[in-house]
């Protein structure tokens, strides 16, 4: 090995040494000792792909950055054109924060392509297509294929049991995808909300439905759409108005927008 290629890897090795630092920051809510650690990193190895998607991914998810985000994904893919996870990252962000669906899927589509076996890629894809293009019969192939992936992952049953419910008519088998998500991540606040409004409005169950909506609000004490259900399941069947009233205030302050958005 020569010298300039010892030299390289040295670097490389620092500067996953400074990722490691800042993943742990970052676990313990230091966010600006986070920053500064993949900083170094990238300083480090300024040819480094995984150092950029690392503060790029950290920018998005702790900080916000979107426009800096986009910059270390772009960056990340540049100086390794072939770095799946940095195509399924700027994907996310493209769909999520920029609403470019078509920038959001070429991104994913070639993060498949150059690792087919990512289960969450597939499962962004089909939220995508189910959400914004309404493709039913490929969003669900999408979280099928997900699901064969990592059958522990809880998000896809969450998303396909979704879709079941709200456009297959099949009740068995969403109630049956929620009741897994759950199982599997006992604290995914989406699944309890999901599953009580199945329990709510298609099973007739309001006893059952009150206790996943309880669950939720438990879990995400900020999920407006929650409290916004749970005042119309304590009105028209529990007979609760004072609790309906007071969640139903609750979701307002949460979401001045509630009823536009339900």
């Amino acid at each position: 090995m020569s010298d300039k290629l010892s030299e390289q890897g040295d670097l490389i090795i620092t500067a996953d040494r400074y990722i490691a630092i800042g993943n742990r920051q970052s676990q313990i809510g230091n966010d600006r000792g986070a920053l500064a650690a993949y900083d170094r990193a990238v300083r480090q190895a300024p040819g480094y792909a995984r150092a950029y998607n690392y503060r790029g991914s950290f920018r998005y998810a702790k900080l916000r950055d979107i426009q800096g985000a986009i910059v270390d994904f772009d960056s990340a893919i540049r100086h390794d054109p072939d770095y799946a996870i940095a195509y399924a990252n700027r994907g996310l962000l493209r769909y999520q924060q920029l609403g470019d669906i078509p920038g959001a899927l070429a991104d994913l589509n070639l993060s498949i392509l150059l690792n087919p076996r990512d289960a969450s890629v597939y499962n962004t894809r089909g939220l995508i297509k189910y959400a914004e293009l309404g493709d039913i019969e490929y969003a669900l192939a999408d979280y099928d294929l997900a699901i064969e992936i990592d059958p522990t992952f809880a998000a896809a049953y969450n998303c396909r049991g979704l879709l079941k419910n709200a456009k297959l008519m099949d009740i068995a088998g969403a109630l049956a995808d929620y009741d897994r998500a759950i199982s599997l991540d006992p604290h995914l606040s989406e699944a309890y909300y999901n599953r009580g409004t199945l329990k709510h409005r298609e099973v007739g169950d309001p006893v059952g439905a009150l206790a996943d909506y309880d669950r939720a609000i438990e879990i995400d004490p900020r999920l407006a759409s929650a409290y916004f259900v749970r005042s119309l399941l304590k009105r028209d069947l529990l007979n609760d108005l004072l609790g309906a009233a007071s969640d139903y205030d609750r979701a307002i302050v949460l979401n001045p927008h509630i009823l536009e958005d339900c």
